[in-house]
C-alpha cells in the first residue's frame, strides 16, 4: 500500500494510504461532520475544487449506486478518511480519478481546520508523483477560494424539464443544484423545470415559486446572478438555499463573510470556513 501524505499551507503534513487513484489533487481543505452520503458528498457540485475530510471514522462501509450521485459526475478533488470501509468505495473513487487518503488523523485535521479555518492544500497519492517540498510550493502558488465564480463549472448550459406535470409550477436556477433537491420536489407533486445560472428574472416570473439552488464558490463575485435575484424579489415567491440563500443576502443589501471559525456542520458548502457549509 503506497503512503500519501495531505499538505496544508501553513506546512503542516497529515500522512495516510493511497485508496484512489494516482497523483495529486489541489483544492480547498474542509470537513463534513455527515454520518451518512459519501457518495452524496463527494458527487456534490457545492464541493467542487475542495479536498473533503469525513469525520465519521470509516467512510465506504455501504459500497456504492449509481441513484446515490447527486450530479453526473464527483466534484471533490480529494477524499481524506480515517479508515476505508470496502473496497466497492476504493475502486469507484480509483474509477473516477479521485486521489483518496485512509489512515489520515483526522481528528488532528478537522481541529487544524476549524482553529486556522479552511486552508488551500494538495493531496498527494506518493511522494514519488510530488516531495513534500514541492508540494508547499506548489500550493501556496493556488489561488485562494475568494473571489472565485465557480458556478460556471457546474451550472446546467440550457433549460431543461425535470418533471413536467404537477403543481406548483417550480423554477429552479441551477448553481449547482443536487439531483436530491429536484428528487424531493418532484416527489411532493412540483412540476420541476432546471434554469441555467444565466436565467433572467423574466422567464422565471410565471412559475409559482423559483428555488435559487446550492453551488460552490464564493458568491461575491457572482454580479450578474445577484441582480437577476433582486429583479426576481417580490414578483414570485423565493427559496434560496446554501449559496442561492447568499445571493438573496447580496440582493438586498447585506454582505457575506468568511466565518473565523467552524460553527456549524452541513454537507453542502459554499466554504469560507473550516466546515465545508457557510459563509
Amino acid at each position: 500500500m503506497t503512503t500519501g501524505f495531505l499538505l496544508l499551507e501553513d506546512g503542516t503534513v497529515f500522512r495516510g494510504h493511497s485508496v484512489g487513484a494516482d497523483g495529486a489533487a489541489f483544492g480547498e481543505a474542509v470537513f463534513t461532520t455527515a454520518m451518512t452520503g459519501y457518495q452524496e458528498t463527494v458527487t456534490d457540485p457545492s464541493y467542487a475544487e475542495q479536498l473533503v475530510c469525513f469525520t465519521v471514522p470509516m467512510v465506504g462501509n455501504y459500497g456504492v449506486a449509481d441513484e446515490r450521485n447527486e450530479s453526473d459526475r464527483p466534484h471533490a478533488r480529494a477524499v481524506l478518511m480515517r479508515q476505508l470501509g470496502g473496497q466497492e468505495w476504493a475502486e469507484w473513487l480509483f474509477q473516477h480519478g479521485l486521489v483518496a487518503l485512509e489512515e489520515i488523523d483526522t481528528r488532528a485535521l478537522v481541529l487544524r481546520l476549524r482553529d486556522s479555518g479552511a486552508m488551500r492544500a494538495v493531496a498527494v497519492a506518493s511522494e514519488e508523483d510530488l516531495s513534500v517540498a514541492e508540494a508547499l510550493e506548489a500550493v501556496r502558488e493556488q489561488p485562494l477560494m475568494e473571489g472565485q465564480a465557480l458556478v460556471t463549472q457546474v451550472s446546467a448550459r440550457e433549460r431543461y424539464v425535470f418533471a413536467a406535470s404537477g403543481s406548483p409550477r417550480v423554477a429552479v436556477v441551477d448553481y449547482g443544484t443536487k439531483r436530491s433537491i429536484l428528487r424531493r420536489l418532484a416527489a411532493s407533486g412540483a412540476a420541476v423545470t432546471v434554469f441555467p445560472h444565466t436565467a433572467k428574472p423574466d422567464e422565471l416570473q410565471g412559475f409559482d415559486g423559483v428555488v435559487l439552488s446550492n453551488g460552490p464558490g464564493d458568491p461575491e463575485p457572482l454580479r450578474a446572478e445577484t441582480e437577476a435575484v433582486r429583479g426576481l424579489l417580490g414578483t414570485v415567491p423565493v427559496l434560496g438555499i446554501c449559496l442561492g440563500h447568499q445571493l438573496v443576502g447580496l440582493a438586498t443589501g447585506h454582505e457575506t463573510f468568511k466565518l473565523p471559525l467552524a460553527i456549524a456542520a452541513r454537507t453542502t458548502p459554499s466554504s469560507r470556513s473550516g466546515v465545508a457549509a457557510c459563509w
